[in-house]
């Protein structure tokens, strides 16, 4: 993905969806928030982001003196399904596309270091080399390609070890 680390400014029109209707319908903002961190996004109580619902964002009706945690379907649902979590998966198969290495092994490692900090596994890197060639299949690519690589990284996302702080 991209990140803009500029400090101030004004904020980010959350991205609306189709399903987003009502009464003083805001202005759509960007997929990816622009690119700045969620401390800039707008908040307009009847139009909020459903991924921040899902992750147990306050809500901005009432005080809450302490943050609710919870492990929800809805979650899995959203990283499966969100066309913000689509496309960052897309940006993301780019940015390991452009990697200048020509092994699948190498760029799985690399996206391996990159998610986790750490080198996959002997059963994990051959997994991961399965998954790919299948998908190069399923979207009629000679060898897995941008849409395999993002299909790869959409499933990184989707690793608990990736979701979840130890």
């Amino acid at each position: 993905g991209r990140m803009d680390k500029k400090m101030f400014g004004p904020p980010v029109a959350v991205h609306l969806t189709s399903f987003m209707e009502g009464r003083g319908r805001p202005r759509s903002g960007p997929i990816d928030g622009a690119g700045r961190r969620t401390i800039y996004q707008e908040v307009r109580r009847n139009f909020l982001s459903p991924m921040m619902l899902a992750f147990d964002m306050p809500q901005p009706l009432s005080t809450i003196g302490r943050r609710t945690s919870s492990n929800v379907p809805a979650q899995a649902l959203i990283m499966m399904n969100d066309p913000f979590v689509v496309e960052q998966s897309r940006l993301w198969a780019k940015r390991i596309l452009s990697i200048s290495i020509d092994s699948n092994a190498d760029r799985i490692r690399a996206a391996y270091v990159t998610a986790f900090g750490r080198q996959p596994s002997n059963e994990e890197e051959q997994s991961a080399e399965a998954f790919l060639q299948s998908q190069a299949k399923v979207h009629g690519e000679a060898k897995p390609g941008e849409k395999a690589w993002a299909d790869f990284c959409h499933v990184i996302f989707n690793v608990k070890e990736f979701i979840f702080l130890n």
